[in-house]
C-alpha cells in the first residue's frame, strides 16, 4: 500500500506531527525513546549477506577462544589457586599490599570462571535477560574490584608517605570499602540493561549484552576506564612531583612487591585501552542505529577475550613475581626433583642382574 493513499492512522508520523503532538511525545520524548528502543539490533554474523565474512570471523574467534580455554584458563587458574593458598596459609605474616594482592587473585579467579560462558564462541548463551543480567552483574563486579585494586596497590606502592596510604593501612576496611565500589558501580552499569521489563524474555547472552542502551557502555567506558586512568596520572604525577612522599621508607611488603603491581598495571592498561575502545565504538554503532559489520563483532569478541586474558596474565604474573609465591613455587620444585631422585635411585638395584 502506498503512502499517500493509506489511511491516516497507518502513516508513519512526521516531524510536524511530532512537534504538535500530545504532550509526552515532542521531539525530545520521541529521541529517548529512539535510543532505547533496542529491537532492531541483531549480530552481524546472524543478519548480514557476506556469508564468507562471517566464516571468516566466526573461525578467527573459534581459534582464539580454543586457545584460550586450552592454555590461558589452566594456567592462570593453577597459578591463581597456588598463590591463594601461600596467601592462606601465611595469613597471620601478610602486609597490607599481600592482602590486596590475596583480593586481586581471588576476584582473576572468579573473573576466569565467568568468561568460560564464551567457550562455544561463536555460538552465544542462550538465556533469559535476567540470567544474562546475573552474568553480566557479577562479571561487572570482577571487571571493576580488579580495576580499584589495582589504584589502592598502586598508591602503596608509589606513595608510602602520603595521606592515601594512611588510609589504606587498614587492609580489612580497604577491602570491604573497594567491594561496596565495585558493587556500586555494577549496579550503576547493570541498571542500564534496559531489559527490567523483559527479565523471562530468551536472549543471546554475553558479558556486555548487545541490547544494552548505549548508556552502558559510555557509563562503563567512563567509571572503568576513564577515571580510573585519570587516578593513574595524577598518581604518577605526585610521585614525580612530591619526592617527600616518594623518599618515605615503605615497609618490606611493599617494596618486594612493587615489580608485580607494576607487571599488572601495564597488563590491565593493555588489554583495557583495546577493550574499551571497542566498547565504546559498539555504543557508537547503537547511535547511528547500524549493527555493524562481522568484522565488529569479531573485534567485541576478542575484545572480550582480551579482559579475560587479563585475569590469566595476572594470576600468572602474581606467582612469578611476589617474592612469597615465587619461593613457595621453587621450594615445591626442589622437594619434587629431591622426591624423583629419590626415587630413581631406590629402583637402581631392581633392574640389575646378579652373576
Amino acid at each position: 500500500m502506498n503512502r499517500e493513499h493509506a489511511p491516516a492512522s497507518q502513516q508513519p508520523p512526521t516531524a510536524e506531527g511530532a512537534l504538535c503532538g500530545p504532550a509526552g511525545t515532542g521531539p525530545t520524548a520521541l529521541l529517548k525513546m529512539d535510543r532505547h528502543n533496542m529491537s532492531w539490533i541483531r549480530y552481524p554474523s546472524h543478519v548480514s549477506p557476506a556469508v564468507e565474512d562471517v566464516i571468516a570471523a566466526q573461525t578467527v574467534i573459534s581459534r582464539f577462544v580454543q586457545v584460550y580455554v586450552a592454555v590461558f584458563v589452566p594456567l592462570g587458574l593453577v597459578s591463581g589457586l597456588f598463590s591463594l593458598i601461600v596467601f592462606i596459609q601465611d595469613r597471620t605474616r601478610l602486609g597490607v599490599l599481600d592482602r590486596l594482592l590475596a583480593g586481586l587473585t581471588v576476584t582473576g579467579i572468579f573473573a576466569t570462571l565467568l568468561s568460560l560462558n564464551a567457550a562455544g564462541r561463536p555460538d552465544y548463551v542462550s538465556t533469559t535477560n535476567l540470567g544474562c543480567g546475573a552474568l553480566s552483574f557479577f562479571s561487572n563486579v570482577c571487571y571493576f574490584t580488579a580495576q580499584y585494586l589495582q589504584g589502592a596497590m598502586l598508591v602503596l606502592s608509589l606513595l608510602p608517605g602520603s595521606s592515601g596510604y594512611q588510609l589504606l593501612a587498614r587492609p580489612v576496611a580497604s577491602l570491604a570499602a573497594i567491594g561496596a565500589c565495585a558493587v556500586c558501580s555494577s549496579l550503576i552499569v547493570v541498571s542500564l540493561l534496559g531489559t527490567s521489563g523483559e527479565l523471562h524474555t530468551t536472549t543471546l547472552c554475553q558479558v556486555d549484552p548487545l541490547t544494552a542502551w548505549p548508556e552502558y557502555e559510555i557509563v562503563k567506558f567512563s567509571l572503568g576506564f576513564v577515571f580510573a586512568s585519570s587516578f593513574q596520572m595524577v598518581l604518577f604525577l605526585l610521585y614525580a612531583t612530591q619526592p617527600a612522599w616518594r623518599v618515605a621508607p615503605a615497609p618490606k611488603d611493599t617494596a618486594s612487591g612493587r615489580w608485580v603491581v607494576l607487571a599488572v598495571a601495564l597488563n590491565m592498561f593493555a588489554c583495557r585501552l583495546f577493550y574499551n575502545a571497542i566498547l565504546l565504538h559498539r555504543a557508537q554503532l547503537k547511535l547511528w542505529k547500524d549493527v555493524g559489520s562481522p568484522r565488529d563483532e569479531l573485534f567485541m569478541n576478542l575484545a572480550e577475550l582480551a579482559l579475560s586474558v587479563e585475569s590469566c596474565i595476572n594470576l600468572v604474573a602474581t606467582l612469578l613475581l611476589h617474592p612469597r609465591c615465587r619461593l613457595r613455587l621453587l621450594g615445591l620444585h626442589e622437594r619434587l626433583t629431591q622426591r624423583c631422585r629419590r626415587g630413581a635411585d631406590n629402583s637402581m638395584p631392581l633392574n640389575r642382574i646378579g652373576g
